[in-house]
């Protein structure tokens, strides 16, 4: 924490300790001069009680509520709590026995120093400066621990996720690796080409996957390079359309978010086994919600022989979108004949 920070809270604190004992004293100073009709003498009685108020209120503030309550040790605390109230109560009733009596010249001095009803007069009257102090900082500390235990939530979530980014993809850059190793072999003219694709691919994961959102342009950019580098790798096996049917600008989300159900488009459509493969891709996007649909050609028998299924990705997807859009959207997938169709809706913030 900076020292200026620390500085400026503590000048805080200490400004707002000074104004709540100085509204104590005026308080009890205009309650009790309007009953006896004598604000100067009520004044100074407020004044000399002032010590003992202090004195409990902080014992309490940052002994027995610290140290005892907010350990857990009850018994201590009401015992605590107890003795603070008598002794508290046997000091003031003093002050007023011994100091205040002569000068008020309004109390009967034949009352007994241990007269219940005097000692009770003064237990209550500690007690209510005690509680706006006390519900201060009870509300305070209880704050303190909600923010503290959200802030590790957060951590843990944000650990999470940057685990989940992680793993998006590696089996997909390998697989690349391996193509541009073999086209190297081959002096293929597309190398030079497919390299800069997938430094464009890594760069963005690189750089843009750490952001908590990015502009809906720039996962669109980035699915239509993925879709290049794919046709630079397997030529004209399949074809891909991929259509944005609303304007996408000012919208922003999670990213490394869509391109998992490209890829498992992909995947599922088996390019590298057949041609006339298909994938459709749409997207729409308005205020209320954004809709992202891929379907794409499916045959079940090259499904069972090669045993294709979306491994982590999928999964990936849908437990990030349970951290990062909780009860705000909804994924439906569809095996049909010769066709999937996965379909992601979230609901725009």
């Amino acid at each position: 924490m900076p020292l200026t920070y620390s500085l400026n809270n503590n000048r805080k604190r200490v400004f707002f300790h000074i104004v709540y004992w100085v509204s104590v004293v005026l308080f009890f100073t205009f309650t009790w001069g309007t009953r006896y009709n004598n604000y100067w003498v009520c004044f100074y009685n407020e004044v000399i009680f002032l010590p003992v108020k202090m004195g409990v209120v902080y014992f309490g503030l940052y002994y027995v509520i610290p140290k005892l309550l907010f350990n857990k040790k009850y018994i201590r605390s009401a015992v605590a709590w107890v003795l603070m109230m008598f002794i508290g109560a046997i000091l003031q009733r003093s002050l007023t026995y011994y100091s205040s009596v002569p000068l008020l010249g309004i109390y009967d001095v034949n009352i007994p120093f241990f007269d219940p009803s005097e000692i009770l007069h003064n237990v209550i009257n500690i007690n209510a400066v005690m509680i706006i102090p006390f519900a201060v900082k009870l509300y305070s500390s209880s704050l303190e621990k909600e923010n503290r235990i959200l802030s590790l939530s957060q951590e843990k979530i944000q650990a999470e996720l940057q685990f989940l980014r992680s793993q998006i993809q590696p089996h997909f850059f390998f697989n690349v690796l391996n193509d541009l190793y073999a086209m190297a072999l081959k002096r293929s003219d597309k190398t030079p080409e497919m390299i800069l694709k997938l430094s464009d691919l890594m760069r963005y994961v690189l750089q843009e996957s750490v952001a908590e959102c990015v502009p809906v342009e720039k996962e669109i950019n980035y699915i239509r390079n993925y879709i290049d580098l794919e046709q630079l790798r397997y030529g004209k096996r399949f074809s891909v359309k991929l259509q944005v049917k609303s304007d996408t600008v000012g919208y922003k989300i999670a990213p490394l978010l869509l391109l998992p159900f490209v890829e498992n488009a992909f995947k599922h459509s088996t390019t590298n086994e057949t041609s006339g493969a298909w994938i459709n891709i749409e997207l729409i996007v308005n205020e209320h919600e954004m809709q992202f649909r891929v379907s794409n050609s499916f045959d079940p028998e090259a499904e069972k022989l090669n045993n294709i299924s979306s491994g982590i990705g999928i999964k990936n997807v849908c437990h990030r979108l349970d951290i990062l859009y909780p009860g705000r959207y909804m994924f439906d997938a569809k095996t049909l004949a010769q066709s999937y169709i996965s379909t992601l809706k979230i609901q725009m913030p």
